[in-house]
């Protein structure tokens, strides 16, 4: 391409006539030019799509880990706390222990929610469930849109703490490490809870030429799928802990 270009003005510094030699560009020359061209162009303009399809995946990964991240430390911190009950006469524990569902009782204030605890569970927070805000079945995958992971403080009301969810699933192990089978019959032989959830971006992935499609399947800690491959165009991000609790 720059011999040809040199040519050019080579030509329109000097006017003379041209030898027959060097009356002007081949068509081989041109087409050796073209492909050149073609080559260093494709090239660039892979290197910008791989650039932008990178940073827009980093920008909803971040946003998605943020959220879904804050959802697991506020989980955590109150599950592990299920079943406290300093006098051992509330009744505190683990009410409810279905493979999608959880709900569980403390007694850690008063009914101001003041401390110390009134060996009562009618204080706020006293009265926890988790569970997807959307999932009528209780099978642990959305049954639509919008679908939350929320949280139900005992009015009924789920409120969400991740937003997107897809899946939610919950393995209950005992004292030696075996699952006990949802819903859990006995929640006072529970020592740890796995958890894993499934969030997802707001929007589908811009696409530049081609759109990104979802072809993963969503595992839970032990390997069991909680979310089949969604073949769409969001993104996903699976978020799991293994929580021992403090007071079963």
């Amino acid at each position: 391409m720059h011999f040809i270009v040199s040519k050019l003005f080579d030509r329109l510094r000097s006017p003379q006539i041209p030898s027959a030699r060097e009356a002007g560009v081949t068509l081989v020359e041109l087409l050796i030019a073209l492909a050149i061209g073609s080559i260093v162009i494709t090239a660039i303009y892979g290197v910008y799509i791989t650039q932008v399809r990178g940073q827009i995946a980093q920008e909803v990964a971040m946003e998605m880990q943020q959220g879904s991240r804050a959802a697991l430390e506020l989980m955590g911190m109150e599950i592990r706390t299920a079943g406290c009950d300093p006098s051992s006469s509330a009744g505190a524990g683990i009410l409810i222990a279905e493979s999608a569902r959880i709900r569980f009782t403390t007694d850690i204030v008063d009914a101001a929610g003041n401390a110390p605890h009134d060996n009562a569970l009618t204080g706020p927070n006293e009265d926890i469930t988790y569970g997807l805000t959307n999932d009528t079945n209780l099978d642990g995958i959305a049954d639509g849109t919008p679908c939350h992971l929320g949280r139900d403080t005992g009015d009924g009301n789920f409120q969400p703490i991740c937003e997107n969810v897809d899946a939610f699933d919950l393995v209950y192990l005992d004292n030696d490490g075996n699952i006990l089978p949802a819903p859990v019959a006995d929640p006072d032989q529970i020592q740890s809870i796995e958890i894993a959830f499934v969030a997802r971006s707001g929007e589908v992935m811009r696409g530049l030429m081609t759109r990104y499609m979802d072809n993963e399947d969503y595992e839970n800690i032990q390997g069991d799928v909680i979310l089949p491959a969604p073949k769409d165009n969001f993104r996903r991000l699976r978020q799991t802990t293994t929580l021992y609790l403090r007071n079963n």
